[in-house]
């Protein structure tokens, strides 16, 4: 495994049973230590993403042109760098990360407007590498993102759960025993909020930038459009788009880029949402390593182009399903 192939999306997760967690985790002591990342997952084949006015989209019927240039301005890749204990040279993972609009920043005399950052809080977290004669420690340093027009450009952002430990209390319960699919989310509601961003910041502080949130009206059901718009430097392969890493796919390369587009440009999946829960929606957007932190946006209706969840990565039991956790609370 290289570490700059995004270890924060192989790990596959398995359901709860009898207390124990089960899957690809180390157990140290009460803490959970994570030796891979989390599993994504192609849902759907079928699916081509291709040019759809300015942007890429692999379901161009499902989103206007309009919309789905507005949110290709929103998708921004998260490296979060890691090092052993006492290294000087930090590698990074990848995932990604958008911004939440929040008060227009008076003392900018135009449209800029402060900002909050979310991402996945798996991507924060401290973890495991594991090699042919040792496992080593990789603690998270730091996190930060860059403008996709310019990569020389650097933003520093701040998480208070940078290099977290997830614990056996912080497991989330997706579906209880009473249902016929119990399931659990080791790390909790799986959402990290940053430190706002309250001065103006070329390319982040406007309002092309940022997502709002739905608001008053809006309430998750089964069906709804949905989508991520997801700015990646890897392509693509049958490990990252798997369900079960251990056990790749068997999709050609043109196959994969045929679903998820090239690296490097910012490409729109989407999907429908299949089961609303408490605090997770379970989704069919197409997904693949570096996908978890994204936006998850609606395509259709009054709150159109607005961030209603955080794509969190696979489903652990359903190989047809990827899984959200919400930003708004609808109850």
């Amino acid at each position: 495994r290289i570490l700059t192939c995004c270890p924060l999306e192989m790990l596959k997760y398995e359901r709860k049973t009898s207390g124990k967690i089960e899957g690809n985790i180390l157990k140290n002591g009460n803490n959970i230590v994570v030796e891979c990342g989390v599993a994504e997952c192609l849902v759907d084949l079928s699916r081509r993403t291709q040019q759809h006015g300015v942007a890429y989209v692999d379901n161009p019927a499902s989103i206007s042109k309009e919309l789905a240039a507005e949110v290709s301005m929103k998708a921004f890749v998260l490296k979060t760098f890691y090092a052993p204990p006492g290294a000087v040279l930090a590698k990074p993972s990848q995932g990604q990360v958008g911004f939440l609009r929040q008060e227009r920043i008076e003392s900018s005399g135009r449209s800029q407007y402060a900002v909050t950052p979310v991402t996945a809080k798996h991507n924060l977290l401290c973890i495991l590498e594991t090699t042919k004669s040792r496992k080593v420690e990789l603690n998270a340093l730091e996190a930060g993102s860059y403008l996709p027009w310019d990569s020389q450009s650097k933003l520093y952002l701040v998480f208070d759960d940078l290099n977290w430990v997830p614990t056996d209390k912080d497991r989330f319960v997706l579906r209880d025993r009473k249902s016929d699919n119990p399931l659990s989310w080791p790390f909790g509601i799986d959402i990290s909020m940053g430190s706002k961003i309250t001065s103006c910041t070329q390319g982040i502080t406007s309002k092309d930038a940022s997502f709002e949130l739905a608001g008053n009206g809006f309430k998750f059901k089964a069906g709804q459009r949905i989508g991520i718009a997801v700015f990646s430097e890897h392509t693509p392969t049958n490990i990252t788009a798997s369900y079960d890493p251990k056990h790749p796919s068997n999709f050609s390369t043109e196959q994969l880029k045929q679903a998820f587009g090239k690296a490097n440009q910012v490409n729109i999946y989407t999907g429908r949402t299949m089961l609303v829960g408490d605090k997770h929606i379970e989704h069919n957007i197409n997904s693949f390593t570096s996908c978890s932190g994204a936006i998850i946006f609606l395509l259709d209706g009054e709150h159109a182009g607005k961030a209603v969840a955080v794509h969190a990565g696979s489903h652990p039991s359903m190989r047809t399903r990827n899984i959200g956790f919400k930003l708004v609370d609808t109850r």
